[in-house]
């Protein structure tokens, strides 16, 4: 038996691990350590630069630095990761991509349903996430857009909750909310420096120092796998070059979306 208050009031079958997303959705992970939608209008949404001088550092550990901030106003804290993963951006970009492989690498996954893709550049997502007992699983609507430099050496998925109709006919669950959350990859020599910012909000009631603890701790093991499955070194050369002409695409697309109509 469910209640409203985003508990569950079973105490049978066996507990729920806590998942998260790494605003990754479909060369958006990043989403990565995401998930989740409410509607909430876009100037009531707290928001934090990835840049902004505010973020310190928590903690350091196996190549994966973890820093904090505040906005006021709000109990979630926002977190952001740094990692350096060998390889370059194509190959991070396949990984983050490939939905039928999310589950072998982003800790505890739900589920991460691709409902619209306008363009290359541009989706719609629907992701969930599994949460201990007894609190209920969460659900999320994501809008994931790609941009990529001129001289492809970075990409910058950022991705926020929407409001859509599109993810009807799935589990709502309880709707959580994703802020403006960002998943930045910048080449430098034969690595990829990535940077990831995360702000979410489950929303029901879990106290604030539990969700603040449990997306530290899936932030760091679902990079940590990101950074295995890149060496797994699954996608061919043709798969990687497609990638790479969408991103030599982007400057094109980028033009014309400018002096359109």
């Amino acid at each position: 038996m469910s209640t409203d208050n985003g508990f569950t009031g079973s105490a049978h079958g066996r507990p729920r691990a806590f998942a998260g997303r790494v605003l990754l959705g479909c060369f958006s992970a990043a989403l990565l350590l995401a998930g989740i939608a409410t509607r909430i209008a876009a100037q009531q949404r707290p928001h934090i630069g990835i840049d902004d001088a505010s973020w310190h550092l928590e903690s350091s550990s196996d190549g994966i630095a973890l820093l904090s901030s505040s906005v006021p106003g709000i109990g979630i804290v926002p977190l952001k990761a740094t990692m350096t993963i060998p390889g370059t951006i194509e190959e991070v970009s396949m990984v983050l991509e490939d939905v039928s492989r999310r589950g072998e690498w982003i800790s505890n996954f739900g589920q991460s349903v691709v409902l619209e893709r306008t363009n290359d550049y541009d989706q719609t997502e629907y992701l969930r996430v599994a949460m201990p007992w007894p609190a209920r699983d969460r659900s999320a609507l994501i809008r994931a857009r790609i941009t990529v430099s001129d001289d492809l050496r970075r990409a910058t998925i950022a991705a926020e909750s929407v409001d859509s109709h599109l993810g009807d006919a799935l589990p709502t669950l309880v709707r959580s909310t994703v802020y403006a959350s960002t998943f930045q990859m910048t080449q430098v020599a034969e690595h990829v420096e990535v940077v990831a910012l995360v702000f979410i909000d489950p929303r029901g009631s879990i106290p604030k120092w539990i969700v603040n603890y449990f997306t530290r701790r899936v932030a760091r093991a679902t990079l940590g796998g990101l950074r295995r499955q890149v060496a797994r070194n699954l996608y061919s050369p043709p798969q990687l070059m497609a990638m790479h002409q969408r991103m030599q695409a982007f400057r094109t697309f980028r033009e014309q979306r400018a002096i359109a109509p």
